[in-house]
């Protein structure tokens, strides 16, 4: 990757007294060094200030990797009135977040190593964080896969209909897809939910629960579509990754395959973890209403321990924001969807505080696992060499979610009002001050990354 030129050499700074999550667990007694190069000099115990240092004593604060968010849609090309890289990567560093993997979801999809390259150089100066577009895993782009190798950390699938995408609806081209990632060394991300298991559970609604989106969209339709994705990526050999797990018993079949030797991985998302489907259903405006839909509390209950066993090995937000007049439709007329990567980290630890899940593990799957997972080397950790991206936090201080006040282009949030704890105080991307006490610091810096398909 290389260094934006809207980069002053960094500031040496040593940063000392925090309370260290270096992105596998928690270090007491450490101290971060950060380099005039934007990344960490050193890092660990007994650090002494070297001449020319900014020394910075951070005691009774959190001092974390800049988070990896590898699963968001800011629909820059084409649809920025919901959501641009301006606004969506402000709202990224207010969630303590300065990666996102992104997916277009709308037109124009990501079908191309031209379109690709258009995007990441387009988004150069307008994002305020690193970002890594997904390809797009459709007809049109099976020619040009091997050429998309390096410009994107994998290509997205969608098996079931969500937003902007259809799905796909028999096998015979599931496989011709899968088999085309696999030959030019691509990983998949797939979204799995199968077509006709809704459309059977629709069928079957009478009139008083229609707009339960849990039953017009059931957990049968998610683990269905996963194991038959799990067995087609098996037979072809496509590395598969499963987005937005919403049920227990998908992440106990991906675990299973990768317990087996396939490779194989997936990631949930916060709302899958705090929210149940009758909180979802009871939610105003269709906040909740969201593609996979929210389940029932076995399944939130079964998320959170596969989560602190590292069973899954990301937590994505699928931020994915719409207008609230939109939410705000009849049910079957209200888009699915939500802002969520604005708060992030709050989020997490809201995950710890309600329900005791282990909080490392939670910071895993947001630093470290989704890194590893989409072969983005130098985030998600606090070491030498790594970008000096990162994320002070007071975990002390609680505050109660003020929607208006989020940088989401959309004003809202399905958790207004939630108390929460741990927003991001300041953020560094690459060893420059990029967020403070809820504002933007200095011109945008983001930078497009370059990924070896299939992580490392």
């Amino acid at each position: 990757m290389k260094r934006s030129p809207f980069d002053d050499p960094a500031p040496e700074r040593l940063l000392r007294g925090a309370r260290v999550f270096d992105g596998e667990r928690w270090r007491d007694g450490w101290s971060v060094r950060i380099g005039a190069d934007g990344r960490i000099a050193e890092a660990g115990p007994g650090l002494a200030a070297r001449s020319g240092d900014a020394a910075e004593d951070l005691s009774g604060l959190w001092l974390l990797p800049g988070l990896v968010d590898c699963h968001v849609h800011f629909r820059e090309p084409g649809l920025v009135r919901k959501e641009g890289y301006a606004t969506g990567s402000l709202g990224a560093l207010h969630g303590g977040v300065t990666t996102v993997c992104e997916i277009q979801n709308n037109p124009p999809l990501m079908s191309s190593a031209e379109l690709l390259r258009e995007k990441r150089a387009a988004l150069t100066g307008v994002s305020r964080v690193d970002f890594a577009p997904y390809g797009s895993l459709v007809e049109e782009s099976l020619p040009h896969l091997a050429a998309m190798r390096g410009l994107t950390p994998a290509v997205k699938c969608f098996l079931g209909c969500s937003t902007g995408a259809g799905g796909v609806d028999d096998e015979a081209t599931l496989r011709r897809w899968f088999a085309a990632a696999a030959r030019a060394g691509m990983m998949v991300v797939a979204h799995c939910e199968d077509n006709h298991a809704m459309d059977a559970a629709a069928a079957g609604l009478t009139p008083e629960n229609a707009a339960r989106h849990d039953l017009n969209r059931p957990p049968e339709a998610e683990i269905r579509s996963i194991r038959d994705a799990i067995r087609v990526a098996g037979e072809v050999g496509a590395r598969l990754h499963v987005f937005h797990v919403s049920t227990a018993e998908g992440a106990r079949l991906v675990q299973a395959a990768a317990a087996a030797g396939q490779a194989v991985q997936g990631s949930t998302a916060p709302h899958y973890l705090l929210v149940t489907a009758e909180e979802a259903y009871a939610a105003r405006q269709n906040r909740f209403k969201v593609n996979p839909s929210i389940k029932y509390a076995a399944d939130r209950d079964g998320l959170q321990a596969l989560v602190a066993a590292d069973a899954l090995c990301a937590i994505g937000t699928d931020h994915a924001p719409h207008p609230l007049d939109e939410k705000d439709r009849p049910y079957s007329k209200a888009p699915s969807g939500f802002p969520s990567v604005d708060l992030l980290l709050p989020l997490l630890v809201a995950v710890r505080d309600r329900h005791g899940v282990k909080l490392d593990a939670l910071l895993r799957g947001v630093t470290s696992g989704p890194a590893r997972e989409f072969g983005l080397a130098r985030k998600g950790r606090i070491a030498a060499g790594a970008d000096a991206d990162l994320v002070i936090a007071d975990p002390a201080a609680e505050r109660a979610v003020e929607e208006a006040s989020l940088p989401s282009k959309s004003k809202w949030s399905p958790y207004q009002g939630w108390r929460l704890r741990a927003f991001p105080q300041r953020v560094f991307l690459r060893g420059q001050l990029a967020f403070e006490n809820g504002a933007a610091v200095g011109p945008p810096r983001g930078l497009p990354l370059d990924a070896e398909p299939g992580g490392a």
